[in-house]
């Protein structure tokens, strides 16, 4: 853990007033994943879109079981800004436990799901998923770990879901009958 404080610490020393502002408004995007949720709620709006919206809907429902309701409360990991307090916060104190990053889970997860879609939102997506990951580091809320973890996660998530959508939603074609034979039409 060592090497992650140092990490953290090294980030810390390069903070400027710019993205002093920025990283919190970067995070606040994923707070409650509500970007996603707006996201998903405007692909939901238009027939053209209404299957991401439906993927990006499943696979943020998946997510926050997973990372919230599992995988946070059995790690139960302090975050490096209650082991060190004294850096100075641009953020609340987040009352969940530190891993994984949530933030980070649900915007690569988000991404990897848009990307299935549409190949310039995802990378997009992918884009702001790295500064959403960047800005917890920034803020001081997660280790490493839980970033690079929570990407991982995130991705994996969104891979298990399109195979569930599938499972679940996809019409399952019925089995081809082949033409009788000349001999057995007699």
């Amino acid at each position: 853990m060592d090497w992650e404080f140092t990490i953290l610490d090294y980030i810390q020393k390069q903070r400027t007033p710019m993205l002093d502002k920025l990283m919190p408004c970067v995070s606040m995007m994923g707070k409650l994943s509500l970007i996603w949720v707006l996201i998903a709620g405007a692909c939901l709006c238009f027939k053209r879109s209404r299957k991401a919206g439906r993927s990006l809907t499943v696979n943020l429902i998946f997510d926050l079981i997973a990372a919230n309701g599992i995988i946070k409360p059995i790690v139960c990991r302090l975050r490096p800004c209650v082991l060190n307090s004294s850096v100075e916060l641009l953020t609340k104190v987040p009352f969940d436990a530190s891993f994984p990053s949530g933030h980070t889970l649900y915007a690569f997860a988000a991404a990897t799901v848009l990307m299935r879609y549409h190949k310039w939102y995802g990378l997009a997506a992918y884009l702001f998923a790295c500064l959403m990951g960047f800005s917890r580091l920034y803020l001081y809320v997660h280790f490493p770990t839980d970033v690079l973890l929570g990407a991982v996660f995130g991705i994996l998530f969104a891979l298990f879901t399109a195979w569930l959508e599938k499972q679940l939603f996809e019409e399952k074609k019925p089995l081809r009958v082949l033409p009788k034979s000349s001999a057995e039409r007699l």
